[in-house]
């Protein structure tokens, strides 16, 4: 019996039940789990797939800096029937003459000047690279915040479990100590009944949460991509929470690190751009050409039967388009328009970000302060139920009594659990705002 109660008392100061106790399950970390997240996830890797193709795009040859270099060559066979009437000779008829025309040409033309316009469309391809890859680091930052929750439900689901299991062993002692005393004649059927009825409907409510444990764990590898349904894993046995999280620190993250608010700032430069580039076709523009060919003919009829060719070319070439339809000048207004939007989803984004946090963050500091009520509740409920469980023993109070004392532990439990799941999913929030999700949750 001292063996027994010992064990009971552990698990209630400890907050481990008998179960986790021996737990033989493998554990999987959280950065395991965030780690298989992006390494399966088909989302991260379609985002990762378009910045890789900005960042290709983003090149001086995409730009137009570099030359263009061609090379052809050709073939033609020509054959004629041909009357020939010279002056004072007879006439000569050739039939099935043949006439081949060979040659190869190459040809290097670049353009020297386009009113910098190339500057300005290469700072837009960069900008436009920003943005994919700020678009994809959104989405790694999210999948990330959805792959901890996941996480922390199954630590949330495991602990309830625990918080049951040491319910059920709470119980069963009382079921013991209830079936002593009635052999004795200090207890009645009717508390050995109850204590049993009590018994049963903390075995069934256990049942339920072991279920829960189950679907959650479920919903865990999902989101890992791990194709199983094997859930014989175990998480960690608690939820810790980064109460040192400062308002004044998370804004200032939002306008350097939040991957939506740099993303608005990259359109806003792509926008920029190019106005500047559409501004460059004011201005003429310079091309220079340098080309090498070679040419041979031979030829079964005429005066020349064979001839070679070797041609140098090269040149320069202005062009200044004078009036295009005013097409130019929609082209520059509709480019005004697109900088003014790009500014208002700026100052949306900014305006949203900065209206979630001033939320998010009294939300987090509420629930930190649930948490330490908890705490300190769980702390008084579970000496309530050390000295219940003795003063039950010698029977200074009731079957009735412990039960009320053991279901305030329940709930004490359980209110915390849930206390501590509400404020990492704030801190979570906080996290994602200030887009550092990955950094934090990785070095953990």
């Amino acid at each position: 019996m001292l063996l027994r109660c010992c064990l009971l008392l552990t698990c209630l100061l400890t907050g481990l039940s008998p179960a986790a106790l021996a737990q033989t399950d493998d554990l999987v970390p959280l950065r395991t789990v965030l780690q298989e997240t992006l390494r399966n996830n088909p989302d991260v890797q379609t985002a990762e797939n378009d910045a890789d193709i900005a960042d290709r795009n983003a090149s001086v040859g995409n730009a137009g800096f570099l030359p263009e270099l061609s090379v052809q060559a050709r073939y033609n066979e020509t054959i004629s029937d041909t009357e020939q009437q010279f002056q004072g000779q007879d006439p000569q008829e050739i039939n099935g003459a043949r006439t081949t025309n060979s040659g190869a040409d190459a040809e290097l033309s670049w353009r020297v000047f386009d009113g910098l316009g190339r500057f300005a469309t290469l700072n837009r391809l960069r900008a436009e690279r920003n943005a994919e890859r700020q678009r994809a680091r959104a989405t790694t930052e999210q999948l990330l915040t959805d792959a901890a929750l996941a996480y922390y439900t199954v630590v949330r689901a495991q602990r309830q479990r625990d918080v049951f299991e040491e319910t059920v062993a709470v119980s069963e002692e009382r079921v013991r100590i209830v079936e002593l005393r009635n052999e004795v004649g200090s207890a009645s059927d009717l508390e050995v009944r109850q204590a049993r009825v009590d018994l049963n409907a903390d075995r069934s409510a256990l049942l339920r949460q072991e279920a829960a444990l189950e679907s959650a764990k479920a919903e865990l590898n999902r989101v890992r991509g791990r194709r199983t349904t094997a859930t014989d894993f175990a998480v960690a046995e608690s939820i810790d929470i980064d109460e040192t999280l400062a308002a004044e620190t998370v804004q200032e993250a939002i306008q350097q690190a939040n991957p939506v608010f740099q993303q608005a700032q990259a359109a806003l430069q792509a926008a920029e751009q190019e106005q500047r580039a559409l501004q460059a076709n004011r201005l003429p523009a310079l091309d220079a050409t340098l080309g090498y060919g070679v040419s041979r003919t031979d030829s079964e009829s005429g005066f020349v039967q064979q001839s070679t060719n070797y041609d140098l070319t090269y040149g320069l070439s202005l062009q200044f388009p004078l009036f295009t339809g005013f097409d130019r000048r929609r082209q520059r207004q509709n480019a005004q328009v697109r900088i003014r939007n790009a500014e208002l989803a700026v100052e949306d984004v900014e305006s949203e970000l900065l209206s979630t946090l001033t939320q998010a963050y009294a939300e987090y500091q509420k629930r930190l302060e649930v948490v330490a009520l908890e705490t300190d509740n769980l702390e008084m409920a579970r000496a309530n139920v050390e000295v219940a469980l003795e003063q039950f023993e010698v029977g200074d109070i009731s079957s009735i009594e412990l039960r009320e004392v053991q279901e305030q532990a329940v709930r004490s439990e359980s209110d915390l659990v849930r206390a501590r799941f509400s404020a990492k999913q704030a801190e979570l929030t906080l996290r994602e705002l200030s887009g550092t999700t990955q950094a934090d949750l990785l070095s953990e």
